[in-house]
């Protein structure tokens, strides 16, 4: 039988994959695919650690309520409203990344390896699970902001800013095994707005250029 750290540990290295497959991906709605899959295995990692803590300890646990939030706003809201704004906007199916995928893969390698050597390094972390859970979320994080400023769509952009969140609640999640129940909800508030708001800067974006690639900003330039 799988000890909870197996279980997490094979999690958080799906979820990792699941951010080389983003990264791989050439079209804005395989990035919205990628993403949904990415949070349904953040889901089922906050949901394991909830039914874990119910057994033990035999009372609710709130991550139970984190795994319900999850799936409500990263699985099911956040990628319907951007399959939304992909269908409102004029979008063409083209070239949307400044470096070609085969270098894109090698240069997010490099960052995982570069997040592991880095933690192996710190003295006060010394628990083979406790490195594997934290490079996984910084590599995630390092991933997303990649991804964020290597597309050029603004779609693209959204979802690299939302895997970005991914990694930190990964981090939080795994390594203090659950969070105050006040800031997971806090959290995922804050990133409902951010999502929101960017969706607007989208619409706006596609109404002043008839396209949603930032590099028609530079049109604003005097």
């Amino acid at each position: 039988m799988f000890k909870l750290e197996e279980i997490l540990n094979i999690l958080s290295m799906l979820i990792l994959i699941s951010a080389f497959i983003l990264v791989a991906n050439k079209r804005v709605n395989s990035y919205i695919k990628t993403f949904r899959l990415q949070s349904m295995l953040l889901a089922a990692a906050a949901g394991t650690l909830g039914i874990y803590h119910m057994a033990a300890e035999r009372k609710f646990d709130s991550a139970i309520i984190m795994c319900l939030l999850i799936i409500l706003l990263k699985v099911i809201f956040i990628p319907g409203m951007l399959n939304r704004i992909c269908k409102r906007v004029e979008y063409k199916v083209e070239k949307d990344f400044f470096i070609n995928i085969p270098i894109s893969i090698i240069i997010c390698c490099g960052l995982a390896i570069l997040v592991w050597y880095v933690i192996s390094l710190i003295p006060d972390i010394k628990g083979a699970y406790e490195i594997m859970f934290l490079t996984n979320s910084i590599s995630l994080v390092m991933i997303g902001l990649f991804f964020m400023i290597s597309r050029k769509k603004a779609i693209g952009q959204i979802i690299g800013f939302l895997v970005i969140e991914n990694g930190m609640f990964m981090a939080a999640l795994l390594t203090t095994f659950g969070m105050p129940m006040i800031v997971e909800i806090g959290i995922f508030f804050d990133v409902l707005a951010a999502v929101l708001i960017m969706g607007v800067f989208v619409f706006r974006i596609n109404e002043s250029f008839d396209s949603i690639d930032i590099d028609k900003l530079r049109n604003l330039r005097g």
